[in-house]
C-alpha cells in the first residue's frame, strides 16, 4: 500500500498530541510492507507497545519523603509492589487501561534499597535511585583477606573498565553499530613494607587473569554471574555474533565486521579470515598497537571465561600506550606514546548484558586475580565491573505506524512534497520482520530494516541488499579504529575518506531536525536555570508529571540511543551530584560538529579534515574542566557557571562557547596529565581510574547495593576514592606530608592528627586549599567515611560522621582566622 509523505506537519503534530500513545489506532488494516515518500525531515512522538511487567522508574524523593515508583503490566492488572529484601508489602495498584501503574508512598520509616513489582504470578525488581545508605538492605560481605605467596609482599590490584559502558548489539542480521567488545585494565602494587614505599608490579613479577564473578547484594538478582556470551544456562542464545551467516558461511562477525579489516590479496579476502571459524566467547582480534608502531603486526584476542569459568591471561602489559602516536594529518601527529601507564590491558572481552540466568545485567562483575608466574597460585584478587549496554531506541523513531509507533521516520518520514519515485521505500513491520526470520529482536529489526531504506532512498545506496552492514565502513569512528589509522579508503572494505563521522551523522544529523516549528530533540536548559527541577509537563505538554524537565530532556535526547532509560551509563558520583550529558558535551549538534564536516568526494580525508574541530572519542572534557582549582584558589574562568560550593563549576564549558569546547586549566591540582582521564596516571604512577573510578561511572555508585562500589569495599572497606592510605602504604609509615594524590595529607592516620599543629602554624595556608579560607570546611575536606579521631585540645575522641566537612573546630581553634 502506498503512503504519502504529505501529511501537513501541523495537523500531524495535533493528532498526535490529542490521541496519544491511541495514535496507532488511526492507521488503516495493511499489508507487512508499505511504500512512502522520504524527504529530508524525521522526527519521532513514543507510543505504548509493550504491556509486559516491568518496573520503569523506583526513585527515593529525600525532600519529600517520597518513594515513587511506576512501570507497566496488562491492562486493568493488579500490581503488588514489595520491598524486595524483607517482602513487605508497601502498596498494591490497578494498572490503567493502557497497562501503566504508578505508586507513591510518603513517609516509610525505611527505605527500600530495591523494590519488587508481582503480578499474574510473575514478578520483577528494580534498585531504588538515591536510596539512602541505610535503606533495607542485608549487610555487605566484608572485604576478602588479601591473600600473599611467593617472594614479593603483600599485594593490591587496582583494575577498571576504561570508558565506564561499553555498547554491543545482540543481533548482527541487519546492521551493527557496535560488536561486544570490553576493554580492562589493571596495575598490581605490592604494599609499602618496612617503611619502603610501594612499587607497582610488571609483567616480569605476576601474570593477570579474570574470570566471573558476583555479588550477593547485586541489583539484578544475588549471585548474578556472566560467565558466557554464547548460552544461558537454559540453552536460550544470547547473540547470533558467532553464529553462521547463510550467504558467506562465515559467522555473523565476520560478515559484519570483516570490511573494517585490511583487505589482504593472498588470501583474497580481509584478513578477519585469517580468524574464522570465530569461536563461541572469542572477541575480535585487536592488534598490538605498540608493536604496530613498531611495524609488527602482533594481534590479541579475549576470550570469555566460559561455562567453566576457566581465568583467562590478559594478553598485554604495557609500559608505554601508543594512542594515534602513529598517524600524522596535514603535518600533525594527531596522537603521541604516552609513557608510564604500567598496566595489564585485555582489549575486546567479548561481554554481553545478559547473565547466565537469562537476566539482563549491565554490569557484571570481572574478579581480576594476580598469579605467581612460577606456580599460578593467587596472589591478589578484585572484583571490577565490566559494563556492557545493548539498550538502544530505534524503533521509537524507525518502526512502522502500524507496530505502535509514530512512523515518522518511516511512514510519513517529515512533510516533503517532491513526487520523485526514486524516494519511495517499503517500511517494514514487525509482522514482516518475524516472517522474514529476522529474530528474536523482531520489532527492533524492522526498524533497522527501515533505517537502511531509509538511507537508500535519501542517499542512491543499496545497503538493503548488502546486509549485515557495518555503520563506519564508510562513516569513520575512532573507537573501532582498532589500527589508529584514521579515515581510510581500501579495496572491498572501508570507504571513509569522503564521508562525514559516524559521530556527525548521528549527533549532527538528529541534532539538527526540526518540526512543527521546533526541535525535534529537545535543548537541555543550563545548570544554572531553574526549569530543569521543574516538572516536565509544565514545559513539555503531554511528558510525564512525575520526570523533571532534566529527566524528560535526557530520556528525548541522548538516552534514545546511549544507555540511561533502563541501564544507566552516568552513574557514580558525577550522576548523584546531578550533572547530565549535556553538561560535560554540549548538545547534539555540538557534539556531531567534528573534524568531518568538509568532507567529500572533491575534497577527502585526509587534506579535507578540519583538525580545528573535535576528534570524537579522542577531543572530551577532562576533570580540570569542572574541576579548575581549589577553595583557596578556584581559577574560575569568565562565563563559567560556578555550583554553590564556590569552587566546582557545574558546566565543562562556559555560557555561550558555540562548540561546547571544554574548560582547560593546566595548573589546577586536579588536572589530568594527559588529554584524557582515562588515560592519565598520577600519585605513584597509579592510574587515575584505579582510585576514581571508571570515566562516566566515578566511585562511589549511590546505590550501596551497587556492583560498582565492590572494588572500593574491597580494597579499603568502604565505597567512594580509595583514599585510605594504608590501601597502598604500610600504616603510620607516612609522617607529616602533603605529598600525597592532589597535595592531599595522609588520612585516617594518627600521626598525622597528633602531629601537624606545626605546619598548620607556621603554614595555615596549605590547610585552606581544602579546608576553606575561614577554616571551617569544604567539599573538598568531607568524610569518606565515619572516622573516631584522638582530640589533642581536652582529650578524648571526636567521631565525625561520613560526608562532614572537616575544619579546624571539630577538634581544636581555628588556626586559620586567629
Amino acid at each position: 500500500m502506498m503512503r504519502r509523505a504529505g501529511l501537513p506537519g501541523f495537523w500531524l503534530l495535533m493528532l498526535t498530541l490529542v490521541l496519544g500513545a491511541g495514535y496507532a489506532g488511526l492507521q488503516a488494516q495493511a499489508s507487512d510492507h508499505k511504500k512512502v515518500r522520504v524527504n529530508k525531515d524525521e522526527s519521532r512522538i513514543q507510543a505504548s507497545a509493550d504491556e509486559s511487567l516491568r518496573i520503569d522508574n523506583a526513585k527515593w524523593d529525600v525532600e519529600r519523603n517520597r518513594l515513587y515508583v511506576d512501570g507497566r503490566s496488562s491492562r486493568r492488572a493488579t500490581v503488588v509492589l514489595a520491598d524486595a529484601a524483607s517482602g513487605e508489602t508497601l502498596s498494591t495498584v490497578t494498572a490503567d487501561r493502557r497497562g501503566q501503574w504508578r505508586v507513591r508512598i510518603y513517609g516509610l520509616n525505611e527505605t527500600p534499597c530495591r523494590v519488587r513489582a508481582s503480578s499474574n504470578g510473575s514478578s520483577v525488581e528494580k534498585a531504588v535511585e538515591h536510596a539512602p545508605s541505610d535503606c533495607s538492605a542485608p549487610p555487605p560481605p566484608p572485604p576478602p583477606p588479601p591473600p600473599s605467596g611467593g617472594n614479593l609482599g603483600e599485594l593490591r590490584v587496582l583494575a577498571a573498565n576504561d570508558l565506564g559502558m561499553h555498547c554491543a548489539d545482540l543481533d548482527y542480521q541487519v546492521f551493527s553499530i557496535l560488536p561486544p567488545f570490553n576493554v580492562l585494565h589493571a596495575q598490581v602494587v605490592e604494599r609499602g613494607q618496612g617503611g619502603g614505599e610501594p612499587r607497582l608490579l610488571s609483567d616480569a613479577d605476576v601474570r593477570l587473569t579474570y574470570a566471573a564473578s558476583s555479588s550477593p547484594l547485586d541489583p539484578a538478582g544475588a549471585g548474578s554471574i556472566n560467565t558466557t556470551s554464547g548460552y544461558t544456562a537454559g540453552g536460550v542464545p544470547k547473540t547470533n555474533f558467532w553464529d553462521l551467516g547463510a550467504i558467506t558461511g562465515k559467522t555473523l562477525a565476520y560478515d559484519t565486521y570483516a570490511v573494517l579489516y585490511p583487505y589482504d590479496s593472498g588470501v583474497g579476502d580481509s584478513i578477519l579470515a585469517l580468524f574464522e571459524p570465530l569461536p563461541v566467547d572469542r572477541g575480535l582480534p585487536v592488534p598490538d598497537i605498540n608493536e604496530l608502531l613498531a611495524g609488527n603486526l602482533v594481534p590479541h584476542q579475549q576470550d570469555m571465561p566460559g561455562s567453566a569459568n576457566t581465568p583467562q591471561a590478559f594478553s598485554r602489559f604495557d609500559r608505554d600506550l601508543a594512542f594515534f602516536a602513529g598517524l600524522t594529518v596535514q603535518g600533525q601527529t594527531i596522537g603521541k606514546v604516552i609513557p608510564g601507564v604500567n598496566w595489564f590491558a585485555a582489549d575486546g572481552i567479548p561481554i554481553l548484558p545478559v547473565d547466565d540466568q537469562g537476566r539482563s545485567n549491565a554490569y557484571p562483575l570481572m574478579k581480576v586475580e594476580a598469579r605467581d608466574k612460577a606456580t599460578d597460585a593467587v596472589l591478589a584478587a578484585t572484583d571490577v565491573v565490566l559494563p556492557v549496554a545493548s539498550e538502544a531506541d530505534c524503533q521509537t523513531c524507525h518502526a512502522a505506524s502500524d507496530d505502535g509507533y509514530s512512523g515518522l521516520a518511516s511512514d510519513f518520514a517529515g512533510v516533503n512534497t517532491d513526487a520523485d519515485p526514486g524516494n519511495d521505500f517499503m517500511v517494514m513491520t514487525e509482522a514482516q520482520a518475524l516472517a522474514d526470520g529476522l529474530g528474536p529482536q523482531y520489532l527492533l529489526n524492522a526498524a533497522k530494516v527501515n533505517i537502511l531504506r531509509l538511507h537508500d532512498a535519501k542517499h542512491g545506496t543499496d545497503l538493503d541488499n548488502q546486509r549485515p552492514v557495518q555503520c563506519s565502513q564508510c562513516h569513520y569512528s575512532p573507537a573501532l579504529d582498532l589500527a589508529q589509522v584514521g579515515p581510510v579508503d581500501d579495496a572491498a572494505g572501508r570507504q571513509q575518506t569522503t564521508h562525514i563521522s559516524m559521530s556527525r551523522a548521528m549527533h549532527g544529523h538528529h541534532g539538527s531536525l526540526t518540526f512543527g516549528g521546533g526541535d525535534v530533540f529537545p535543548q537541555m536548559p543550563t545548570p544554572d536555570d531553574p526549569a530543569r527541577d521543574q516538572p516536565a509537563n509544565t514545559v513539555y505538554p503531554g511528558a510525564d508529571a512525575s520526570l523533571t524537565v532534566t529527566e524528560y530532556v535526557l530520556q528525548e535526547t541522548c538516552y534514545q540511543c546511549h544507555p540511561g532509560k533502563q541501564t544507566q551509563c552516568l552513574r557514580g558520583a558525577m550522576a548523584a551530584g546531578g550533572v547530565v550529558c549535556q553538561d560535560c558535551h554540549g548538545n547534539m549538534e555540538q557534539v556531531g560538529n567534528d573534524f568531518t564536516g568538509q568532507l567529500s568526494a572533491a575534497n577527502p580525508a585526509p587534506d579535507g579534515l578540519d583538525l580545528g574541530k573535535r576528534i570524537p572519542w579522542a577531543s572530551e572534557p577532562a576533570c580540570q574542566s569542572c574541576h579548575t582549582g581549589d577553595a583557596a584558589s578556584p581559577n574560575h574562568p569568565a562565563g563559567a557557571v560556578v555550583a554553590p560550593d564556590g569552587i566546582r563549576l557545574l558546566q565543562a564549558y562556559i555560557l555561550g562557547e558555540p562548540d561546547a569546547k571544554p574548560i582547560k586549566v593546566a595548573d589546577s591540582r586536579f588536572a589530568e596529565n594527559e588529554s584524557l582521564y582515562r588515560l592519565s596516571n598520577g600519585h605513584g604512577g597509579v592510574m587515575c581510574e584505579g582510585c576514581h573510578g571508571s570515566t562516566h561511572a566515578i566511585f562511589p555508585n549511590p546505590n550501596p547495593m551497587a556492583n560498582d562500589n565492590v572494588t572500593a569495599k574491597q580494597l579499603q572497606g568502604h565505597s567512594g576514592t580509595i583514599i585510605e592510605c594504608d590501601t597502598c602504604h604500610e600504616p603510620g609509615s607516612l609522617g607529616i606530608t602533603l605529598d600525597g594524590p592532589h597535595g592531599m595529607h595522609p588520612v585516617n592516620d594518627t600521626r598525622w592528627v597528633n602531629g601537624h599543629e606545626d605546619l598548620g602554624d607556621k603554614q595555615p595556608e596549605l590547610c585552606t586549599t581544602c579546608h576553606g579560607t575561614d577554616g571551617l570546611g569544604t567539599v573538598l575536606s568531607r568524610t569518606a567515611a565515619e572516622r573516631t579521631l584522638p582530640r589533642k585540645e581536652g582529650g578524648g575522641t571526636v567521631t565525625l560522621a561520613k560526608g562532614t566537612e572537616v575544619g579546624c573546630v571539630e577538634c581544636h581553634e581555628n588556626k586559620i582566622t586567629h
